[in-house]
């Protein structure tokens, strides 16, 4: 049966929801667990022996100078009662209350119904000023509450283990969204280096699914195009060969002095059009792709090239990639040929970094110019027009050989060389783990004849 995926604002949606609830949970949790305690209160009796003996609930600080605010009627009354259970003058007394305690007290009875007896409570934060014998003031308040004996730093506490708690539910729901949409971005990667490279089903969520969808039927669109346009060049290139042949056999006619001319410039279009179906077959044909030690295929293409090329390495054992050996050859084959014909002699070195083998092909040469990097990739453009295509070709080999490569995954990029001379770059990824682990699988006497 063919799973349904949500849309991704429903899961979402879900996830804000889900996560409200276990908000709300906690909070509920927290007032069940954590009460809130009561204010603290200390009776005037409590308040005689804290001044008295040695303090326990209250700090004493020095103060520099008798306190600033006048007292109100509330915190005179209370001020009385002080001095007057201390045997002090009421001048040697100040009281301050805390103004969210709008300066009042609670009275407390300790007496029987027919004889009452209210004391004053102080209820909060409150500061007792006392003028001693020398002359100088000193204030007492109630001793602070450490940074996690107050109820709002045990529930803000609770709340951040709370956090820590959901943050690895968070997480997981969170990868599970974008993974689809990772695999996505990789799989539009591999269809902008080779369309017919397969897009993999994205399940979940919706939104997901139907943007691989829709890129599945672009590659397999773009594909079709390129294979179409491809094909209609080379059975162009192919049908040019009819009138040459009989261009060619008209011309026999002709006298010597007027006929080599034109010989000449047959011979030239029929080198074009060799040309134009080689770039279509190494474009658009690229063969069952089987594991091959990369070492032996470069070192088999640089002794066919007379030794003209030193080869080099970095590490051993295998180099192991997933490809198809005739392509690669004719991709290896046109980059060391023109570091030959255009620096004689050439260097090839061979070094692997995460996950991908690097093939670098470096000439003594003239170089290129900077513009001209990038555009020797496009079909028929040579960078030197002064170059005969005797020696420059049609402008197709570079071409070819970034086609294999994209269609292989990886890439050729060139770039200048200091003094002089140019790099040619090719990055392959290397076969998958299992492979590369088994050099025996790989085929290193493949047959490389194109």
């Amino acid at each position: 049966m063919r799973r349904l995926s949500p849309p991704l604002f429903l899961a979402i949606f879900g996830l804000v929801l889900v996560t409200l609830m276990v908000a709300q949970l906690v909070a509920a949790a927290l007032l069940v667990v954590v009460r809130p305690a009561g204010p603290r209160a200390m009776s005037m009796a409590g308040i005689e022996r804290e001044l008295e003996g040695a303090p326990d609930r209250l700090e004493m600080r020095e103060l520099a100078g008798p306190p600033a605010r006048t007292m109100g009627p509330s915190e005179a009354r209370v001020a009385a009662d002080i001095a007057a259970r201390l045997g002090v003058p009421p001048a040697d007394v100040h009281v301050t209350m805390a103004r969210m305690q709008r300066e009042r007290y609670i009275l407390v009875d300790t007496g029987t119904a027919e004889t009452p007896k209210l004391h004053p409570v102080l209820v909060g934060d409150f500061t007792i000023a006392l003028r001693g014998a020398d002359g100088r003031w000193r204030a007492h308040s109630p001793r602070g509450e450490g940074i996690f004996d107050t109820v709002e730093m045990r529930y803000v506490l609770l709340f951040l283990i709370g956090a820590l708690v959901m943050l690895p539910v968070a997480w997981w729901v969170a990868r599970g969204l974008a993974r689809p949409f990772s695999e996505l971005a990789r799989a539009a990667e591999k269809v902008g280096q080779d369309p017919s490279q397969p897009v993999p089903v994205v399940s979940a969520p919706l939104e997901a699914k139907r943007a691989g969808e829709a890129l599945a039927g672009m590659a397999k669109r773009l594909n079709g195009q390129l294979t179409e346009r491809t094909a209609m060049v080379g059975a162009l290139a192919h049908d040019f060969r009819t009138p040459l042949m009989r261009l060619a056999f008209r011309i026999e006619a002709l006298p010597p002095d007027e006929a080599e001319p034109m010989r000449d410039d047959i011979r030239e279009l029929d080198q074009l059009v060799d040309a134009t179906l080689a770039y279509v077959r190494g474009a658009s044909i690229v063969g069952e792709k089987v594991p091959i030690e990369l070492v032996s295929l470069v070192e088999r293409v640089a002794s066919d090239l007379g030794g003209r090329i030193a080869l080099a390495r970095d590490g051993k054992g295998p180099v192991v990639v997933l490809g198809d050996p005739v392509s690669l050859k004719r991709l290896f084959t046109n980059l060391m040929r023109n570091a030959v014909t255009y620096g004689g002699r050439a260097r090839a070195s061979i070094w692997v970094r995460d996950g991908q083998v690097m093939v670098d092909i470096a000439d003594e040469g003239p170089g290129l110019p900077r513009a001209d990097l990038v555009r020797v990739f496009e079909p028929f453009y040579r960078a030197e027009p002064s170059r005969n295509r005797d020696r420059g070709g049609a402008g197709l080999g570079l071409p070819i050989a970034a086609a294999v490569a994209r269609a292989h995954g990886g890439s050729v990029t060139l770039e200048n060389l200091e003094p002089r001379g140019l790099l040619a770059r090719v990055r392959l990824p290397l076969a998958p783990e299992g492979l590369a682990r088994n050099p025996a699988n790989a085929r290193t006497n493949v047959a490389l004849s194109s």
